[in-house]
């Protein structure tokens, strides 16, 4: 429509290179110009130059340097046609004609003005190409479907998308190498392993002071105690030494879980858990299985794929009954790493799955928490945990 066109026009005079092209051909022949000449000869003379003016804005438009001035010369390589009808002998003593018209004016900014409108429609999908594109050029020896799925799920914490609303400190954990275990673990499933990557950030948003300050009450003696020969963490607990209720326990076990990780060497991602249920004490919140489904919902997200198996000692007849109680909550990928020993079957296990050491530092452990001459003040005065230069350091500092 004509008000349209108008808006494209005063539009099109805002642009800096728009008026130094419509100045310049102005300053040569500003009356006709100014009047914007109709005549049929005049119309001839625009029709022609008129691609030529377009090719010289949008040129002008990319580069600000190339300016046109009042002194400027007319530019070469004109059409024949043009030729014929613009040039002037130069012994004739009428004006030179303009280069441009309003009309033409018009023309070039509406052509102008709807590319740029063009380029802002697929500006978005253009920056989601090029995320992508970097990130599937990072992997380019990795799985294909591997690859897709990660950028797929690093995409989710972008501004605007399901989990761009997470703290950067949540965030920066959504790491390819996480994103990659989920994968894993979900079976090249993105679903899920999207869905695991959510519950695994807001669990880490929530737990925010505890990943950072490591601090935790006491409830108990678990601890990194050593290394299989696979050099995999291995994490020991006796529930004889039980201080505070499951519920109250779970930062002690995050804490314990970091430390593992710190421990573990390149190529290891990996641990394993020793659960030695001799003399286990229940507190009456025990019974309550939430707490042991709030782990094992950690473990099967934020700490996805890295337990390698669970070694059960024992199992007295309350703890089956919990058991019994969470195990249907247990996922199957999860319940194929548990495994349940005698003690006799734990030893032989142990001393075939780690170096002397480290095998006789678990038995030693454990034997002292069957040794009822020993009380429990004596007990925490063995209460080691091997930090990540290898060296023993106490439980608690």
């Amino acid at each position: 429509s004509h008000s349209h066109s108008t808006d494209l026009f005063f539009q099109a005079v805002a642009m800096p290179s728009f008026s130094k092209i419509v100045g310049g051909c102005c300053a040569r022949a500003p009356c006709d110009a100014r009047r914007g000449a109709t005549s049929p000869s005049r119309r001839r003379d625009v029709d022609n130059t008129a691609p030529q003016e377009l090719e010289q804005f949008e040129s002008s438009s990319e580069n600000t340097s190339s300016t046109f001035s009042s002194s400027s010369p007319r530019p070469s390589a004109p059409s024949s046609a043009s030729t014929e009808t613009s040039v002037t002998d130069s012994t004739t003593s009428s004006p030179q004609k303009p280069l441009v018209s309003w009309a033409v004016a018009l023309n070039v900014a509406k052509v102008v003005l709807l590319a740029r409108q063009a380029k802002q429609n697929t500006a978005a999908q253009d920056d989601d190409f090029l995320r992508e594109t970097s990130c599937l050029s990072r992997h380019s020896q990795t799985d294909p479907q591997i690859v897709a799925g990660v950028c797929q799920m690093i995409a989710l914490l972008e501004p605007g998308q399901p989990l761009g609303e997470l703290s950067d400190f949540a965030k920066e954990y959504g790491t390819e190498a996480f994103c990659k275990r989920l994968l894993r673990k979900s079976d090249g499933n993105v679903k899920k392993a999207s869905e695991k990557f959510k519950q695994a950030l807001v669990w880490r948003q929530t737990h925010k002071n505890v990943l950072i300050s490591r601090e935790f009450a006491l409830g108990g003696d678990e601890r990194v105690i050593g290394a299989d020969l696979q050099r995999r963490p291995v994490v020991y607990m006796c529930l004889k030494n039980q201080l505070l209720s499951g519920a109250q326990n779970l930062d002690q076990k995050v804490v314990t879980m970091l430390q593992a990780i710190d421990n573990m060497p390149a190529g290891v991602e990996k641990m394993v858990h020793i659960w030695d249920l001799h003399g286990q004490q229940f507190f009456l919140s025990d019974l309550n299985p939430a707490p042991l489904v709030k782990m094992i919902q950690s473990q099967d997200t934020y700490f996805a794929e890295r337990l390698h198996e669970v070694i059960i000692i024992g199992m007295p007849r309350v703890a089956l009954a919990l058991k019994d109680a969470a195990w249907p909550l247990v996922p199957e990928t999860t319940k194929a790493k548990v495994r349940f020993m005698s003690e006799e079957d734990a030893q032989q296990h142990l001393r075939s799955a780690c170096d002397e050491e480290v095998a006789n530092r678990i038995l030693s452990a454990m034997q002292q928490n069957r040794d009822n001459r020993l009380s429990l003040e004596q007990r925490k005065k063995s209460w080691m945990r091997v930090d990540e230069s290898g060296q023993l350091v106490p439980l608690v500092a």
